[in-house]
């Protein structure tokens, strides 16, 4: 077997000879077959690897094999999921939040919240009765220097924008919450007319967008966000 590969590599270096002094772009032929004919002298005449020795030139495909597989196997095979210790997903948070650029995903998730161990929290079926436990739960926000404090209930409406909804379903929402004692989550879509009217607690919830508090070129606004912070329903 190896001489059939010496043997080969005569050829080749005898093939390369002629076409230097037939084929007129001898440019071309120095820049591509040259290098090739040094890199299998190399691998004959060295004795550290086996596999270049008997294999000039070819053998160096699994040394390239070796390096490419990483990369192959993270750009093509492995989904966002896979990977340890951090999967991609993982890892680009870790780079978002670095760069300080947005981290957030909307729509969901992308692991399998069903596969074992995967854990989440789930109402309980055989809920306790109210007379053995607080059935009104509350947690104190603010400390003694704060001038206002609330009371705020543990369950609250979350947050959904009055441009996702509608007049009428933010109006309902926040009467509910007047009527449950709680609080209702304004949404990045900033606080409107109809979450005050109702007379529900607000949070008011104030994203990127700076929605109900922003000038015009979009920069925040100190003053709006300071008279609408002061209003009774806002908490």
């Amino acid at each position: 077997m190896r001489s059939f590969w010496i043997f080969s590599f005569l050829v080749s270096v005898a093939a390369a000879a002629i076409s230097w002094f037939l084929w007129t772009p001898f440019w071309f032929s120095f820049i591509l077959i040259v290098p090739m004919i040094l890199v299998g002298i190399s691998d004959l005449s060295q004795n550290k690897h086996t596999l270049r020795k008997n294999y000039p030139i070819l053998g160096r495909m699994r040394w390239m094999a070796e390096w490419m597989r990483p990369k192959v196997y993270q750009y093509f095979i492995e989904s966002d999921t896979d990977g340890a210790p951090f999967n991609r997903l993982s890892r680009n948070v870790i780079y978002q939040r670095a760069k300080k650029v947005n981290d957030t995903t909307p729509f969901g998730t992308q692991l399998d919240v069903y596969q074992t161990g995967y854990e989440w929290l789930n109402h309980s079926i055989v809920p306790l009765n109210h007379d053995k436990v607080d059935h009104d739960p509350r947690v104190l926000v603010g400390g003694p220097a704060c001038k206002q404090p609330y009371s705020a209930s543990i369950l609250n409406i979350s947050a959904m924008s009055y441009g996702s909804l509608s007049k009428n379903a933010i109006m309902a929402l926040n009467g509910g919450a007047k009527l449950g004692g709680f609080a209702h989550n304004t949404g990045e879509g900033g606080l409107s007319p109809y979450h005050l009217e109702p007379g529900g607690d607000v949070i008011w919830q104030i994203g990127t967008g700076y929605f109900g508090c922003r000038h015009k070129d979009g920069t925040f606004n100190y003053e709006a966000f300071g008279e609408r912070a002061a209003l009774p329903n806002v908490k």
